[in-house]
């Protein structure tokens, strides 16, 4: 297949390229190519395009500069995908389009199915969401929510942890925040498994496991570092709470813990891999690599 891939110079769009390579031919559009906050420079990427799939992992993601822009926000992660849809849709091209959790509101306790109402408490979420609807209002395009991404690509929430512990600077990290986190290893293989099929609609994809804080990611990733012997004891991580950060100025929902069965299922997996045992290959490649 040739497949068209934004945001290659971002994590989950560096997994896919350099994954699907191997047996795909891979259109890349970083965004000094195809900048999707500039219409001009989408036009002319789409107007000399051919592809069998496009897969849009481009996004802006920074909260706080969603909620100061949020015109802007809709125009990289609401009109852009629109755009792109009708052009696949015009060109007989498949897309596949990334979101995120940050969709849903946070306010049940339960993991969130793709049936369930998102209601999005930000204007990240909000352009997220209206993304989505732009997406899916062409037949045959697939929707993947993902959440808290780490890889190898680029420096994540877990790095920064890694860092910092590395450093012997104090940790603390939120306490009151729930979700599941997704390797970007493991879906990059996801994709690869779903472009053999004709899955369409919303999927969740995350690795299974019980729901955790950032704060218990930040502890699972000390311990890891302490039993891998990159760090002589294991450091203590301070407990903080959402209400305490006068920085977050954007709400961040407390509660967006995933159901992922639906894509097991599409996969034939009883379960998709625990996040466990994916964080700790990530430590163990950040510790060896030192």
């Amino acid at each position: 297949m040739r497949i068209a891939i934004t945001g290659t110079t971002g994590r989950v769009g560096a997994s896919l390229a350099r994954l699907l390579a191997a047996r795909h031919e891979i259109i890349s559009l970083p965004r000094t190519v195809c900048d999707l906050a500039d219409p001009a420079s989408l036009n002319a990427a789409l107007s000399r395009l051919e592809c069998d799939v496009f897969i849009n992992p481009a996004a802006l993601t920074s909260l706080e500069a969603r909620e100061d822009d949020p015109r802007l926000a809709m125009r990289v992660n609401s009109a852009a995908p629109g755009k792109i849809a009708l052009w696949a849709a015009e060109h007989g091209a498949r897309m596949i389009h990334f979101s995120t959790d940050y969709v849903f509101g946070g306010e049940t306790t339960i993991p969130l199915t793709e049936d369930m109402a998102a209601r999005p408490v930000n204007a990240y979420g909000r352009s997220k969401l209206a993304g989505e609807l732009a997406v899916l209002a062409h037949p045959g395009n697939l929707v993947i929510r993902v959440s808290w991404v780490f890889g190898p690509e680029k420096p994540s929430f877990v790095d920064q942890i890694f860092d910092a512990a590395l450093a012997g600077h104090p940790l603390a990290a939120i306490a009151d925040k729930l979700s599941l986190p997704t390797s970007t290893p493991d879906l990059s293989h996801w994709v690869e498994a779903l472009l053999e099929t004709d899955a369409r609609g919303i999927l969740h994809a995350c690795n299974s496991g019980i729901p955790i804080s950032w704060h218990g990611l930040a502890e699972f990733v000390v311990r890891e570092m302490t039993v891998r012997g990159v760090l002589e004891s294991c450091p203590d991580v301070a407990e903080q709470i959402l209400a305490e950060m006068p920085m977050f100025r954007a709400r961040r929902p407390r509660f967006t813990v995933m159901d992922n069965h639906r894509l097991s299922a599409l996969l034939g997996q009883a379960a998709l891999r625990p996040w466990p045992e994916a964080l700790a290959e990530h430590v163990a490649l950040r510790g060896a690599s030192r």
